[in-house]
């Protein structure tokens, strides 16, 4: 620039003193000028490259210049403060964060991604759209991780993503009906039967189920229905003494023998001094051990009838009753047979 300088001034000028002293003054002025410029370009920068930082004087203009004259290559991931169109200024601080790789599990799916935010949930965040293309959704106020999406990312990371689902299930189930004991004296205590069976009834339940990766993990009832009634079972059950006699009649006793008996006939005193009977429909005459039937108890006997234990045996020991018949072919026809004998009434309570 100097030298076209002196050539323009030869020409334009003499070579008179003069005109030298002009030529000298003009080249000074450039060379100022010149090294007024390189100065102003002259900058003393500091470079961070994930936390490790480095001064150094550069005369680049941009933050990409400067990058690329140190030999810094920048993926699409890396994150640049300021931005590479950037001006630098003295004293000014460059950030570069470099990405690292993730890996990415959900629901069966492996992606690895790279990323340079500092968070799990700012990498989601930032990668949602991939990821949403890798048929992997997350959504950060309903769904799970882990590490946690506060955590900062350290590099070369394994996240685990879990998809949660609440939804509203509705069922039907059963109302289960009770059995219901009603008690009747009149019936034996051995004696039990339905008055009336029972039906289940009927409900709807609506639950609100939590479901992880499409696994159920817990379920919580939200409202119940009741679409019909349970009728419920009725039982009888029988509280007191009473028999049921062949004959269909209903006998409430104290105590209840299975006795073998045998029949006699042609007597006319009882041990009592009664005259014994035979009275069909009525009370007739027995004779029994007193040891296992008092005396003068009123006793009935299955097959027999209503009788009064007023006669004894020396061949009627223990639970062996003589029954008393009007004649020695109704003996024969009776023969030895076992049967229910039900003491009714003790001695004075008849």
């Amino acid at each position: 620039m100097i030298e076209k300088l002196k050539n323009f001034t030869r020409q334009s000028f003499s070579n008179s003193p003069k005109a030298k002293i002009i030529i000298g003054t003009v080249a000074m002025a450039v060379v100022i000028v010149t090294a007024v410029t390189v100065m102003s370009l002259r900058k003393t920068l500091v470079i961070s490259i994930d936390g490790k930082e480095e001064t150094f004087v550069t005369y680049k203009g941009t933050v990409k210049d400067v990058l690329q004259e140190k030999g810094v290559e920048i993926s699409s991931k890396d994150k640049v403060q300021p931005s590479l169109e950037s001006k630098v200024s003295e004293k000014e601080t460059i950030k570069l964060k470099t990405a690292v790789p993730i890996e990415i599990n959900a629901n069966g799916k492996k992606v690895e991604v790279k990323t340079a935010e500092n968070t799990i949930g700012d990498m989601l965040e930032a990668e949602k759209n991939a990821l949403k293309e890798q048929g992997i959704e997350f959504d950060q106020h309903v769904d799970e991780a882990s590490p946690a999406l506060d955590s900062q990312i350290q590099g070369d990371e394994s996240v685990q993503l879990v998809k949660v689902q609440t939804k509203s299930v509705v069922e039907k189930e059963a109302i289960n009906f009770d059995t219901i004991v009603e008690k009747d004296p009149n019936l034996d205590s051995s004696v039990q039967k339905v008055k009336s069976d029972g039906v289940n009834g009927e409900k709807e339940i609506t639950y609100q189920v939590v479901y992880k990766d499409g696994k159920e993990i817990s379920r919580n009832v939200k409202s119940t229905k009741t679409i019909s009634e349970p009728q419920n079972k009725v039982m009888i059950k029988g509280t007191g003494q009473v028999y049921a006699s062949r004959s269909g009649d209903s006998v409430n006793y104290k105590k209840k023998l299975s006795c073998e008996a045998t029949a006699y006939s042609g007597h006319s005193t009882t041990a009592t001094g009664r005259t014994p009977v035979r009275i069909s429909g009525g009370m007739s005459t027995i004779a029994v051990d007193p040891s296992v039937i008092p005396l003068g108890s009123k006793v009935y006997v299955d097959g027999y009838g209503y009788a009064i234990a007023a006669d004894t045996g020396s061949a009627i020991k223990g639970n062996i009753i003589d029954l008393y018949l009007n004649s020695a072919s109704e003996c024969d026809s009776w023969g030895r047979r076992q049967v229910n004998v039900l003491i009714v009434a003790y001695p004075g309570e008849w």
